[in-house]
């Protein structure tokens, strides 16, 4: 795929170096893990590049997150593979759980400014959801209903979200019964 302009220019916009990581280091290698998962050519190739463990590490937050959620929105509005688009789904599925970046933090004020930075993306992240996996709808209707995205709208897209997840699920579920092989999960297969 490649990285954008726009992820490049959202990457260029922060002080990596001054944030603190989930990993305990600074985040000045949190661009490179950005930039490894999105020229990807398979899944391979991005091996040991993941987001977790760095910009969220079982649901812990770092200060590198907010800046990070902003580059994971950038990288949606334009093309991105299938696991790369799973990967920063669940980034900010974990994100929103997230317990703040110490016990003196103030997470709440974190949780309503990436509120804010994934509601500004919400027809993104519906697109995302809309047409992805049957685990990027169940992922993106968690979001949805964790942060009440779309405000009025959000039950409306859950309930959608939702109906997706069982179709795919029927459908699978129905080739299996029928013999035939799984077929391989492609963009918005599953």
């Amino acid at each position: 795929m490649g990285v954008s302009e726009l992820v490049r220019a959202e990457l260029a916009r922060h002080d990596w170096t001054a944030l603190s990581c989930a990993c305990g280091d600074s985040a000045e290698h949190v661009p490179l893990l950005f930039e490894t998962l999105l020229t990807a050519e398979s899944p391979h190739d991005a091996f040991g590049y993941g987001l977790s463990g760095h910009v969220e590490d079982s649901c812990f937050i770092a200060e590198c997150t907010g800046p990070a959620i902003g580059v994971i929105l950038a990288a949606l509005a334009g093309e991105v593979s299938p696991a790369v688009r799973s990967e920063f789904l669940e980034t900010l599925l974990s994100a929103a759980y997230g317990s703040g970046y110490d016990d003196a933090s103030p997470t709440a004020r974190a949780h309503d400014e990436y509120r804010a930075m994934v509601q500004e993306g919400f027809w993104l992240l519906m697109q995302a959801g809309l047409t992805g996996s049957a685990q990027d709808a169940e992922t993106m209707a968690d979001l949805c209903e964790y942060y009440d995205l779309g405000d009025h709208k959000s039950a409306h897209y859950q309930a959608l979200l939702r109906e997706r997840v069982r179709a795919k699920t029927k459908r699978r579920a129905a080739r299996r019964q029928q013999g035939r092989a799984p077929v391989l999960e492609r963009d918005g297969d599953s």
